[in-house]
């Protein structure tokens, strides 16, 4: 007699669960729903501060144009696949500040870091690297030839 009452009791917090849901189906109104953004949690990126068109798509790696990320104090580079040379960086080619923080987040796996990180690494894997000295950094990946990327240091 128990378990009668608690399926029916469980089956009746079902349909109370499912009323609100399909009330929203009936119409209403035509309007279409407004999605709604979360909150940034990072600082939103400056102009120009966006990966190449060509990274993610073939290269050349590093991309043609830098993208300028001057005034932040970290950047985030993804290592990624790539469809036409198995790995890629996104943005591949970046102007920082002196004294910037690069995190290379590893969204593809079986990628390496050289010289920073030598070691090959899994999706999910992450790599902070600050930049305090003026110049021009180049790495690899060394396992996919053409997987390169420059970090200009003004």
């Amino acid at each position: 007699m128990q378990y009668d009452v608690t399926r029916r009791r469980a089956f009746a917090a079902l349909v109370l669960g499912l009323i609100p849901l399909l009330a929203g189906c009936g119409g209403g109104s035509s309007a279409p729903a407004t999605p709604t953004a979360a909150p940034a949690a990072t600082v939103p990126r400056p102009p120009g501060c966006i990966p190449a068109n060509t990274d993610g798509q073939g290269g050349p790696y590093p991309a043609a144009v830098s993208s300028r990320c001057t005034g932040l104090r970290q950047v985030e580079v993804d290592v990624i696949s790539d469809p036409k040379i198995g790995g890629g960086f996104s943005p591949s080619n970046i102007t920082i500040s002196a004294g910037t923080t690069v995190l290379f987040v590893w969204k593809s796996g079986g990628h390496n870091l050289h010289p920073f990180q030598d070691q090959i690494q899994d999706t999910g894997y992450t790599l902070r690297r600050n930049f305090p000295t003026k110049g021009d950094y180049s790495y690899e990946c060394q396992i996919h030839p053409g997987q390169n990327g420059i970090i200009h240091v003004v």
